[in-house]
């Protein structure tokens, strides 16, 4: 009797021991805001490239625009003099230059959402590490986003001190536009089907 007892002392002394073992640590809590990330120098020199390169689009659309009215009403005019045989052909050639001018709308767009994607992940990039840097300064072993939580003290609130350094560490970011034969070689690539393993 005496020797389970003791089996059934040892016994229980390894399982508390193992639960102590992986005890939590007591949570210490940061919190800082996503608008952060917005308010931060770095997206804001991403806004105003993607403003200036907007505003180059949009005078290149306009261009198009233009001209397409131009060629449609002398094709207009054209048409009631010409053959269908003679109007043809012209008829045929604006509306492969529509299709060229809607491809070239087409890789501007994606031009822009390449370019600001790209760019985006560098600052966010960053705002992590520098939030982790900024957690570790506070002493906190937990930072959570200040919009998911219902009401907290201020003094958790590290989202200033986020901002400063992620100012400091990333002041502005270059916003890469791929050229027009690098987005086409990409929607190339996308176009073609995936090859499928063999069975």
């Amino acid at each position: 009797m005496k020797k389970i007892l003791t089996i059934a002392l040892l016994a229980s002394t390894t399982i508390i021991t193992s639960v102590q073992a992986q005890k939590l640590p007591t949570p210490s809590i940061g919190i800082v805001a996503q608008a952060t990330l917005d308010q931060s120098a770095a997206l804001q020199s991403i806004v105003k490239q993607v403003e200036a390169k907007r505003s180059e689009i949009q005078k290149e659309l306009a261009k198009y625009e233009k001209d397409l009215k131009e060629e449609d009403k002398k094709l207009a005019d054209e048409q009631k003099t010409l053959s269908e045989k003679d109007f043809a052909p012209k008829r045929q050639a604006f509306e492969k230059k529509v299709r060229e001018i809607q491809e070239k709308i087409e890789i501007r767009r994606i031009q822009m959402e390449l370019g600001v994607d790209e760019a985006k992940k560098k600052v966010y990039q960053t705002f992590l590490q520098v939030a982790e840097e900024v957690r570790k300064d506070a002493g906190a072993n937990i930072m959570l986003y200040k919009e998911t939580i219902v009401t907290a003290d201020p003094n958790f609130d590290l989202s200033s001190k986020v901002l400063e350094k992620l100012n400091k560490a990333l002041p502005t970011v270059q916003v890469n536009f791929k050229s027009e034969d690098e987005v086409k070689k990409l929607l190339k690539q996308q176009a073609q089907p995936t090859a499928q393993p063999k069975s």
